[in-house]
């Protein structure tokens, strides 16, 4: 059984990719994992974690990328999860790199099982150009994290009760639930340029009601992660499950509002 995990976010454009990865590394930190942090394409939607405790490269998709991440793998191997922001666009350009420096085989030789971790919206080019092309090209060499992100509604018709849906399961796949926020409170988090464990701190640039939007948000995600055996394998926390702990300050919420999971109202 691999004990790490290589993380790469994949999907359509704008389906919640980044904010998928900034809440597992607000989880990551919590459990003060040894963590490497990278991002594909031209810009890095990390770059608030930075100072975080996490050294935040670029990764390329050529043979001199491969070997200078290998090398660092195999020369600090107390590295537990290694996790990369992928854009859509760059899941065609990943798949002949990946088969050209045999980037899985060399990956597993170093105990790393790979994840994708695939936010989907409403849209059906999110099951049917993204979600199956990753599955069929990869298949069983690697697991699967599928995020219904209800940010775009309750409902994937295209998704649920579908043969890409029982593909995924038959691949052992797994699903998890991204709770919604309101359009414009999504903005207002990106911008603070802040981590999200930063937004919820009395002296943030949010107000009491926004901070405990977000703190809630945060937790809900966070304890349907460590809460999940499989979750947290899949997503590298695979210590024992009762040793986790979800956000920050997970017995110090901001405030005692009853927040339901999908956020609508305006009143913040």
């Amino acid at each position: 059984m691999f004990r790490k995990r290589f993380v790469i976010t994949s999907g359509d454009a704008r389906v919640g990719k980044s904010t998928a990865s900034r809440l597992l590394l607000e989880l990551y930190l919590k459990n003060k994992l040894n963590v490497r942090v990278f991002y594909h394409g031209h810009r890095n939607k990390l770059s608030m974690y930075q100072t975080q405790r996490f050294e935040i490269k670029h990764l390329g998709f050529s043979r001199g990328d491969s070997d200078r991440l290998l090398l660092d793998l195999e020369m600090f191997p107390k590295i537990e999860v290694i996790l990369t922001d992928m854009p859509g666009q760059n899941l065609r350009d990943f798949k002949f790199f990946e088969r050209d420096v045999s980037l899985i085989e060399n990956l597993n030789y170093l105990g790393y099982r790979v994840t994708f971790l695939h936010p989907i919206s409403h849209r059906k080019d999110c099951v049917e150009d993204y979600l199956q092309d990753l599955y069929q090209h990869f298949g069983s060499q690697v697991d699967y994290v599928v995020i219904q992100n209800h940010y775009f509604g309750k409902q994937f018709r295209h998704y649920d009760g579908s043969q890409f849906q029982a593909d995924i399961k038959k691949l052992n796949g797994l699903e998890l639930v991204l709770g919604g926020l309101h359009n414009d409170f999504y903005q207002l988090l990106e911008d603070t340029s802040l981590p999200y464990t930063q937004l919820i701190e009395t002296n943030s640039p949010l107000n009491t009601i926004q901070r405990s939007i977000v703190f809630n948000w945060m937790e809900n995600f966070h304890n349907s992660i460590v809460s999940n055996g499989i979750a947290s394998n899949y997503l590298g926390l695979s210590i024992n499950c009762a040793e986790l702990v979800s956000t920050g300050v997970s017995k110090q919420s901001p405030s005692n509002l009853d927040v339901t999971e999908d956020i609508e109202s305006e009143k913040w």
